[in-house]
């Protein structure tokens, strides 16, 4: 498994506290049977220095020296709070995409979504950097209006909910929402969000289990049917993966947990 949103890197932002918790962490989510992680320290939120990516590569080197090399892999990123600023450090190389590649993980503040988020994606989308919206389903205006998750699909946003959302863990809302999303084909990843080894510790396959049945309990409908097109061996190759297959699907089928494979294509 892969998890693209952690805050695992220590002393960076509101994730982990020392190298010992996020060693902890590291540890805790091998034994959860991630492989790699993405590190994505928050950006443009107040809870960070906003780090510059020449930082965040130089923490995630020094924690995957720590780790050690046939521990978990760790990928730099970050998450970055809504703000009129994205572009500005999209276009000067200041944003941290994950994995450096062309994917952005973007939040919206809690309560509410962004009067210009749709204006704000298509420009990035323009300036070829796809968004991935983390936790959609933990935002209180989306819980209330998932038609508007529906219109960022459609748009070409990737979404990102939480696994412990999916167990219910952040409430029933949270839980919902979540499940509602992904019966309307609105989910493309599913990630731990982790910030400590016992709050919110990294762990992914829970919610991958209750994502799986959720997805199974969608009704066979002609021409629908579950196939694996991806496989994912590292995050170098989701570029190559996903992009063929979205283009080859109608504009809002999506990503989901397979019992069998890392990541399955659902129709």
């Amino acid at each position: 498994m892969i998890d693209i949103h952690s805050h695992i890197l220590p002393q960076l932002d509101d994730g982990a506290r020392t190298l010992e918790e996020s060693l902890e962490m590291a540890r805790l989510a091998a034994e959860d049977g991630i492989q790699q992680m993405v590190c994505t320290p928050h950006m443009f939120n107040g809870l960070s220095g906003n780090p510059e990516p020449a930082e965040v590569l130089s923490r995630v080197g020094a924690l995957q020296e720590a780790v050690g090399k046939e521990g978990l892999r760790l990928l730099p990123g970050n998450e970055v709070h809504f703000t009129h600023e994205i572009l500005d450090k999209v276009r000067t190389g200041g944003v941290t995409k994950l994995n450096r590649l062309n994917y952005m993980l973007i939040e919206f503040p809690a309560i509410s979504v962004p009067s210009a988020a749709s204006e704000l994606f298509q420009e990035l989308l323009a300036n070829g950097v796809r968004p991935i919206l983390a936790h959609p389903e933990r935002n209180a205006q989306l819980q209330m209006r998932r038609a508007m998750v529906v219109d960022f699909v459609n748009q070409g946003v990737y979404m990102q909910i939480t696994a412990m959302s999916i167990t219910g863990e952040f409430g029933t809302a949270a839980r919902n929402c979540a499940e509602s999303l992904l019966r309307h084909n609105c989910v493309h990843f599913i990630a731990t969000d982790t910030h400590r080894p016992e709050r919110r510790p990294p762990v992914l396959s829970r919610g991958r289990v209750k994502g799986l049945r959720v997805v199974q309990t969608l009704p066979n409908k002609e021409g629908t049917q579950a196939v694996c097109v991806w496989e994912a061996e590292d995050v170098d190759s989701v570029r190559n993966a996903i992009e063929p297959a979205v283009g080859q699907v109608s504009k809002n089928e999506y990503f989901a947990v397979d019992d069998e494979k890392s990541v399955g294509f659902v129709r």
